[in-house]
Order: C-alpha cells, then structure tokens, then sequence
C-alpha cells in the first residue's frame, strides 16, 4: 500500500458479519471480528493496493454468487486481508494485518446491526448507517484518482 488511507473504521454491518464467520470457520483462520462485533478496516484506493508476490494463494469468497462483495484471504494460511467492493474504487483492507501503519480507528459505522449483548467502545465516534464525512472521503478519493494525484 501507499500514500495514507482514506479512512479507518469498523464496520457492523450484517454482511460484514456474516462474512467474517464465513472465514472464521476457516481451518486455523485467525478471528476477524473484534470485541464489538465489528470488522476493522484501512479503506484505500485501490490504485494504491499492490501485491507484489504471494497473489497466487489469495482466494476469494463471497457470500453468495450474486454479492458485488468479495473477501480476499490468503489461501496459505486462512488470514483474511481485504474485502473488494467491486463496483467501488477502494479495498478495505483487514486492519489487523496492517498494524504497522499505525492508523488509528477513527469511526464504527453500520453499528444498528450490532450484535445483540455487544458492547460499543466511545473511543471513537459510532454512526448507525454511513456517516456523510465517509461519503465525502471516498468521494474526495475518486476525484483525486481521476486527476491522479
């Protein structure tokens, strides 16, 4: 990856859920979800997502045939490394595998499909669907890779 990401969050939503126990039954698969029930994601354009070997092992899985989703594991090992939204221009890239960035957490999003019993961390600040200020970053990331900068 280069440059910064667009954003750091966690997403609560049910496909993200449903997705992370999908992988999670993996054999030897490390947990995706964290205490929260949520997924926790570097969003980053997808032009600035490189793998520059071992793109081989990645297997792809989605939750069912149709769904525009799709989650990028590392066959080798089981680890779950990002999720592509086909029809977007970014890759949510599994958080926990990139903790060297040191990118904080900066939003839970989607957090009205919680797990019930959960409780939400007030380290950051919670939507319950996608907050306008995701929307204008992933919009501000679009222009800025069509004017490639």
């Amino acid at each position: 990856m280069t440059g910064s990401p667009i954003l750091g969050a966690a997403c609560h939503c049910d496909d993200c859920q449903a997705g992370a126990r999908q992988v999670e039954q993996l054999d030897n698969a490390p947990s995706i979800l964290d205490a929260a029930g949520g997924t926790p994601y570097l969003l980053y354009r997808k032009d600035r997502v490189r793998c520059p070997r071992g793109d081989e092992h990645l297997v792809e899985y989605k939750l069912k045939s149709t769904s525009p989703t799709s989650r990028i594991v590392a066959g080798c090992c089981n680890t779950f490394m990002y999720l592509d939204f086909q029809r977007g221009h970014w890759l949510s890239m599994h958080r926990a595998q990139f903790v060297e960035a040191n990118w904080p957490l900066q939003a839970r999003i989607q957090t009205r499909f919680k797990p019930e019993g959960s409780t939400m961390p007030d380290n950051v600040p919670a939507y319950s669907a996608y907050p306008f200020k995701l929307i204008g970053k992933l919009v501000a990331a679009r222009l800025a890779m069509l004017f490639k900068r």
